[in-house]
């Protein structure tokens, strides 16, 4: 019935893929092929990843995490992470300037 697919992602007891006949994401029984159901149509999809919470691996604590203030990594307005998650600088939104703590802004 398919001919032409791309993309495959594999979750649970069904397989995700792209049908580019006609751009429509598609969701197979990945036990017996025959049960496929169109879940959507989508302009010039190529790919299809699976985004659930179970498959998503957990994240070690970085240096932006929301402090007990409720500001991330300590900084007033914005927090960036450098290259190592253990690192980060503050900035400031336009109009502000960091403060000489290298945190709040003025």
């Amino acid at each position: 019935q398919i001919r032409h697919l791309c993309g495959l992602a594999v979750f649970e007891n069904y397989l995700y893929t792209v049908n580019s006949d006609n751009l429509s994401i598609l969701q197979i029984n990945r036990y017996n092929g025959t049960d496929v159901q169109s879940l959507a149509r989508l302009e010039n999809a190529k790919e299809i990843r699976v985004y659930q919470k179970r498959t998503q691996t957990a994240v070690r604590s970085h240096a932006c995490e929301v402090d007990p203030y409720g500001m991330p990594g300590g900084c007033s307005h914005i927090c960036l992470l450098s290259s190592n998650y253990k690192a980060r600088t503050c900035r400031c939104r336009t109009g502000f300037i960091l403060g000489s703590d290298g945190r709040s802004c003025k």
